[in-house]
């Protein structure tokens, strides 16, 4: 994870992050009058198909534009408030799962053909496992704090955030990278291309790390809801059921803490191998 603080050493590095931050912002405002789920909290985002390209486009830079972006679309949309910091956790996740998981285990085979273009199938269902499993994650995050301060039920929260989050990103999401990446490549501005490989910490147990990044996110949601379900008396489509419900809360934190464990044992060193154009 070290790459996430040593690329605030390069210009080009934040004005990525400007860039993320304001086009996923921009999108957000625009829809933020469309379809609400939870009025305040979220409503349906097309936009969410932007952090996970960029996050394969810009690597840490994706994930702190997502961060950032969602902020400001909270700001300008008028959402911001006690909510809005785990939600600009989740969506920093939205964004750097994806580039984890596809610079340390998805983009090894072939080693020289790495690039985030789902141009096969294998790299197709690639980029749909890091973009589900990324959904979830942020979806987690977010759900655990909403739940424990008593704004709205995990299990009707967490299932709507992940497949609001798929949702976008799983058809729009490799038109855009196909879209995207030939210029990015082009232009000199994949993170690959701007960032040194010393400032990337290796990864030290890739495979399992991916394995703990799915079971933390999808393990999650689904652990999660389950004892909501049953321990709080929740339902899926509904506000019904006791909320800040302890057992609940102190369940989720081993797969929040998995997250966190296996973003440290993933590497986007990989990702740096010459590519075959």
């Amino acid at each position: 994870m070290r790459e996430i603080f040593t690329m605030w050493k390069d210009t080009r590095m934040i004005i990525l992050v400007a860039l993320t931050a304001a086009i996923y912002g921009a999108f957000l405002i625009v829809f933020k009058g469309g379809i609400p789920i939870v009025p305040g909290v979220t409503e349906v985002r097309p936009a969410n198909v932007f952090p996970p390209v960029f996050g394969l486009l810009f690597g840490p830079a994706g994930a702190w534009g997502a961060a950032i972006g969602n902020t400001v679309g909270d700001i300008f949309g008028g959402t911001l408030d006690q909510g809005s910091i785990l939600g600009a956790i989740g969506n920093f996740f939205l964004a750097f799962v994806p580039y984890k998981m596809w610079g340390a285990t998805f983009g090894l085979v072939p080693k020289n053909d790495i690039s985030p273009m789902t141009n096969t199938l294998r790299k197709l269902i690639a980029f749909e496992i890091v973009a589900l499993t990324g959904s979830a994650a942020c979806a987690i995050i977010i759900a655990w704090y909403a739940d424990s301060i008593g704004m709205v039920p995990f299990a009707f929260l967490s299932i709507t955030i992940t497949v609001n989050n798929f949702a976008a990103a799983c058809v729009v999401g490799p038109i855009l990278l196909s879209l995207l990446y030939p210029r990015v490549k082009r232009w000199g501005l994949l993170w690959t291309d701007i960032m040194s490989v010393e400032d990337v910490a290796p990864g030290k147990a890739k495979s399992l790390g991916s394995i703990l990044m799915i079971v933390g996110a999808l393990g999650g949601l689904v652990f999660g809801t389950m004892v909501a379900l049953g321990a709080a008396g929740q339902t899926i489509y509904g506000f019904d059921g006791e909320q800040g419900n302890w057992t609940l809360f102190v369940v989720m934190i081993p797969f929040l803490a998995l997250l966190v464990i296996a973003g440290l044992m993933l590497s986007g060193r990989e990702q740096f191998t010459d590519e075959a154009e």
